[in-house]
């Protein structure tokens, strides 16, 4: 069994950038993962049911050294990556239909990550659950009204049969995957939107992302961006 862990960096209803993304994890590296998250706090006197979160670092809450640490940490740890960068800008214009309402950006987002999970439990032949940060309630009903719709109708590209119906939604500060998903999206969407932060992490996690099978290609499965300014050809759009 596979767990995707989501969360979310920037709002829809701002502008700019919207990322979604987190961590893929297999079961039997789940214990290895608690291990090293736990063993990493524990080093630094942080207690463990305090949350770690990308703002905590960009605002010095989360000590530098400590930050340092962790995404040390994320960079060996046993997970693959995924982050969908949705330009909120561009959207509009030339992907209309998918950036109508809040609702469609993040369903959006969701649907290029689902596919990509997909992808990666059928090269493992496993079957996968997603888990996301919960929102608001109303929020939360919503995403899993599209969530079922999704598993049980596929997207415009593919069917989804090894993803588990039903998404598992709970708060991020009970959920190692969750923080680490958090971690992962925010310091993505921090590097792409300019200098920052986030880029030297980014350097250091990247051999964590998803790449391609046969071309080791990062941009387009561990990194998806939508739209894109300048269109690729076909063939280095589609996944596998």
């Amino acid at each position: 069994m596979e767990l995707l862990f989501l969360d979310e960096s920037g709002r829809i209803d701002q502008g700019g950038l919207f990322a979604l993304g987190g961590i893929a994890v297999r079961d039997t590296d789940w214990p290895e993962l608690k291990e090293l998250w736990q063993s990493t706090l524990n080093g630094a006197s942080w207690p463990l049911d305090k949350e770690i979160k990308w703002h905590g670092i960009r605002t010095g809450e989360v000590p530098p050294p400590l930050a340092d640490t962790v995404f040390a940490m994320l960079a060996v740890a046993p997970f693959t990556a995924y982050v969908a960068l949705l330009d909120l800008e561009l959207g509009p214009e030339l992907e209309p239909v998918f950036f109508r309402t809040p609702e469609d950006v993040y369903a959006t987002g969701l649907m290029f990550l689902a596919e990509r999970f997909h992808h990666l439990l059928d090269a493992e032949n496993d079957l996968g659950l997603i888990v996301v940060d919960s929102r608001f309630r109303e929020d939360d009903q919503r995403l899993r009204r599209f969530f079922a719709d999704l598993t049980k109708d596929g997207t415009p590209y593919m069917q989804l049969p090894r993803i588990v119906e039903g998404l598992f939604l709970g708060p991020s500060h009970y959920s190692i995957g969750l923080q680490c998903a958090d971690l992962i999206v925010a310091m993505t969407a921090n590097a792409e939107r300019g200098p920052g932060q986030g880029r030297g992490y980014l350097k250091k996690v990247l051999p964590r992302f998803a790449v391609h099978p046969a071309t080791g290609e990062l941009d387009g499965v561990g990194l998806k961006r939508f739209p894109e300014a300048v269109p690729r050809p076909r063939e280095h759009h589609r996944l596998f």
